[in-house]
């Protein structure tokens, strides 16, 4: 059985034009959503797509990028329907856009393009990483770079980061433990033993005085 799934990013976006051409395709029922979805547990139609698809079914797109936000999103799809051995169509995509009929030639061709795709997402991933070292490093020299804010401290924007904060800080001075201090607050012992050592430089005695 062949089923499309169709998704747009926004609902004043229109469906019409991917649900013609998954028709057209041969789709013999659709899944259709509006909705970002940050995370592929949030695009509720495709989770219902790929729980009603049985083996030897073939899921229909428009486009890669209907399947996942970035490229580690799509390799995983894909991976998943080559575990169900459920087919794919790929309508924009020529090599991937009909049934081959020979299932082991359309795995190897999946499988070149997971690693194309694979290799697509390191490459961005390590892009991305050198553009924030290289703003950090601009932003050092004018003197603008502070660091990421710390979760919880005195001026922590969350109120209740601040709440923890200053529990945090009262059992220091109480010098309750710091592994049962991470316990009671839900914090890290890192972030104990990072919240003492500031209040010890803090209260430190200057040696210039």
């Amino acid at each position: 059985m062949k089923v499309g799934y169709a998704r747009v990013s926004t609902t004043d976006q229109n469906l019409d034009r991917q649900m013609e051409a998954l028709e057209r395709a041969g789709a013999e029922k659709i899944f259709q959503e509006k909705m970002s979805g940050k995370s592929m547990t949030e695009r509720l139609e495709l989770q219902k797509a790929l729980q009603f698809l049985r083996e030897k079914d073939t899921l229909i797109v428009e486009s890669l990028d209907r399947l996942g936000r970035n490229y580690d999103d799509i390799v995983q799809m894909v991976q998943k329907l080559d575990q169900k051995e459920i087919g794919l169509i790929v309508l924009n995509l020529p090599i991937l856009n009909q049934e081959i009929g020979d299932p082991n030639l359309q795995k190897l061709i999946r499988n070149m393009i997971v690693q194309l795709l694979s290799w697509t997402a390191q490459n961005e991933r390590e892009e991305i990483k050198r553009k924030q070292r290289q703003g950090i490093e601009i932003a050092k020299r004018k003197g603008h770079y502070k660091g990421r804010p710390v979760k919880y401290s005195a001026n922590a924007k969350n109120p209740k980061d601040r709440m923890t904060y200053q529990v945090i800080v009262n059992k220091l001075t109480q010098e309750e433990p710091i592994k049962q201090i991470a316990e009671d607050t839900g914090v890290t012992r890192d972030t104990v033993y990072r919240i003492k050592k500031e209040l010890t430089d803090t209260t430190a005695p200057s040696p210039f005085v």
